[in-house]
């Protein structure tokens, strides 16, 4: 697919208006591949009285439509922000992906009810060579879709793209189901049109399912990608000056619009207008390199106090002890005459069943043989990154 590439798109991917190029290409490609398969399929099934291919036809007539949502949906994308939308438009993107699932689970549901049809009152079906030959080509071409929405869809990381790749593989398997039907009936006369039909719409259906599952999941505001986090964490533990980092969010509205908060800890002995310049510096950095939009918010952490860093150590280790997972961030300590207040934030997996109960008794339990009372106040964090 490396040709089509070239003739369709430039190479920078990382481009809004390169996306674009992308996905107007594919939508043009699928919408006259589409149409031709609906005009060739549906000519075939009305002349053999197949209830299958007429189906597939329709199908192939939906898929001329999804091609077209793609294509409004990647010119969409491509407004800049504006006034109403600072964090611009590119979830549309996310929005077509659902609707073309959409279309599919109705193209599905309306596959199966024409073949129980076909299996109530059975029609005689015709067999031809146009037949044979229509199918066999339609094979061929859905299974270059599925190649090249796929490998367009990886080159941009486009998940519309990426729900039409499933659509195209699953025409290939409906098609090739259709096909093998009609060499059955050809050959033995035995009228199996409705029951393949009905498997073949029960995939369509279960694929339109987990295709939903996907387009919505990045619209309700999915965990960030593994790699990601620990490239933004590894660059920002780079720069000298910072002790450690926590409570990174990132949020993704779309290809170009990445926005990432996290806590750096300093130095309290640092002086503040350091600290800004440095925290200045890998916002820009992080634009400049990653285009991302950071903000970071500067914890003072301090590195002098010898039994503050002995308490903070004990701490970690019973939190381990408890889950392996957990961490803490934000120790401090605020000694008085008859006590002494423990004050941090655990991170919490959310698979974790651990309450805030556990915690507090098992760092009341460690703590106990210490000369002073020690009181712990803790917030909870759930692991968001």
């Amino acid at each position: 697919m490396k040709f089509l590439r070239k003739l369709f798109a430039k190479r920078n991917t990382d481009d809004p208006k390169v996306r674009t190029r992308y996905g107007l290409a594919a939508g043009v490609f699928g919408i006259i591949s589409n149409a031709m398969l609906f005009a060739f399929k549906l000519a075939v099934g009305f002349i053999g009285h197949s209830v299958t291919i007429i189906a597939d036809a329709v199908n192939n007539l939906s898929d001329a439509g999804s091609s077209a949502v793609t294509l409004v949906g990647f010119k969409l994308a491509a407004i800049p922000p504006d006034k109403k939308h600072p964090f611009g438009h590119a979830r549309y993107e996310h929005i077509t992906g659902l609707l073309v699932a959409m279309v599919i689970l109705f193209i599905g549901a309306v596959l199966l009810k024409s073949s129980i049809e076909k299996c109530i009152t059975p029609e005689q079906v015709t067999i031809t060579a146009y037949t044979y030959a229509v199918l066999s080509v339609a094979i061929a071409v859905k299974l270059f879709q599925t190649l090249l929405y796929l490998d367009f869809s990886k080159a941009i990381n486009s998940g519309a793209l990426k729900a039409a790749a499933a659509d195209s593989r699953n025409d290939v398997i409906a098609t090739t189901a259709v096909l093998i039907s009609s060499i059955v009936i050809d050959a033995t006369g035995l009228n199996i049109d409705g029951y393949v039909g009905i498997a073949v719409s029960l995939f369509i259906i279960v694929s339109s399912i987990l295709l939903l599952k996907d387009a919505i999941s990045p619209l309700l505001g999915e965990k960030p990608d593994y790699e990601l986090v620990q490239k933004i964490k590894t660059r920002i533990l780079s720069y000298d000056g910072v002790i450690g980092m926590h409570d990174l969010v990132v949020h993704n509205y779309g290809t170009g619009q990445l926005f990432a908060i996290a806590h750096v800890e300093v130095s309290a002995d640092e002086q503040l207008t350091e600290i800004h310049d440095l925290i200045d510096n890998i916002e820009h950095d992080f634009w400049n390199d990653m285009h991302v939009h950071m903000n970071l918010h500067p914890d003072p952490v301090d590195t002098k106090n010898g039994r503050l860093s002995e308490l903070k150590l004990k701490a970690e280790n019973t939190l381990c002890r408890l889950d392996s997972n957990l961490t803490l961030h934000d120790f401090r300590m605020v000694s008085g005459d008859t006590h002494c207040n423990l004050i941090f934030d655990v991170v919490v997996p959310y698979e974790s069943k651990l309450t805030h109960d556990d915690i507090q008794t098992a760092l009341e339990t460690d703590f106990g043989d210490e000369d002073t009372r020690y009181y712990f106040i803790i917030d909870i964090d759930r692991q968001m990154s």
